[in-house]
């Protein structure tokens, strides 16, 4: 199986329809192959599972070691005894087994429930996604913070699962570091603020036309230059209206989430 082949397998081709979501995920290799890993896909409860990774280090074909990050996540997605923080704690233990010393991966793992509008996650040492939230005239941007170290460099791993809550307008954004660290023929980095004004200028539009948006302006502002990191955007808009709660879960208080 060649690179290419490889590459287009482990990323996602079916597109789950979640209901009052709309969302699209893209990359753009360095090199012919990535090191970037993104997939979606639909949980046995109807909920959006996301995960978004970077495997980093040296001395084993960095495309194998995303297609096994790939294969575990898949495989463990179904078992539902799983917490997030527990699933992310497995992973880590299986991907320490089949990646070398020098090599890590940063991962985000998210669960969206578009009955209540909650979005669960797990960021193991990933450049922090953020909700992007319009009040008024003004954009609020709330990050989704690592809540334990990156795959497969320690063992015996800990982590904490945060959850936000998303309503009609939001968007939830997370990308590779590539993304803003994608640079010109003089050697200036886009940067973070020329990234987050390119989703606010956008972010009343289509994810596909955010997402393929900020990737055009990316490369405009790279004016040829070749890229030095994989980039990979995800973008999900809340488009409708939660659906309302039965009376009694309506009475429910939300419990905090254990550490």
């Amino acid at each position: 199986m060649t690179p290419t082949t490889l590459r287009e397998r482990i990323f996602p081709t079916v597109h789950p329809v979640i209901p009052g979501l709309d969302y699209f995920g893209d990359w753009r290799p360095a090199r012919g192959v990535s090191a970037d890993y993104i997939d979606y896909f639909e949980m046995n409860d109807g909920n959006l599972g996301l995960a978004v990774g970077d495997v980093c280090g040296k001395g084993v074909p960095p495309v194998l070691l995303t297609s096994s990050l790939h294969s575990m996540i898949r495989a463990l997605r179904f078992v539902r005894n799983f917490s997030l923080k527990a699933l992310v704690r497995t992973i880590d233990k299986l991907f320490s087994e089949v990646s070398p010393d020098n090599c890590y991966a940063t991962l985000f793992v998210g669960e969206y429930d578009p009955s209540s509008g909650r979005l669960h996650y797990v960021n193991a040492g990933h450049e922090p996604p953020f909700v992007l939230r319009k009040n008024g005239t003004h954009f609020q941007t709330d990050f989704l913070e690592p809540g334990g170290p990156v795959i497969g460099l320690l063992r015996e791993s800990s982590y904490r699962e945060g959850v936000v809550s998303l309503k009609p307008g939001d968007a939830l954004v997370a990308y590779t570091d590539g993304l803003c660290e994608t640079t010109n023929p003089s050697g200036e980095e886009w940067g973070w603020p020329r990234f987050l004004k390119t989703v606010e200028d956008r972010s009343d539009q289509r994810a596909r036309d955010i997402v393929e948006g900020v990737m055009q302006t990316a490369e405009a502002f790279a004016g040829g230059a070749p890229p030095h990191d994989d980039v990979t955007l995800f973008v999900g808009r809340v488009q409708e209206a939660i659906a309302a709660k039965p009376p009694w879960e309506a009475e429910c208080v939300e419990a905090p989430v254990a550490a």
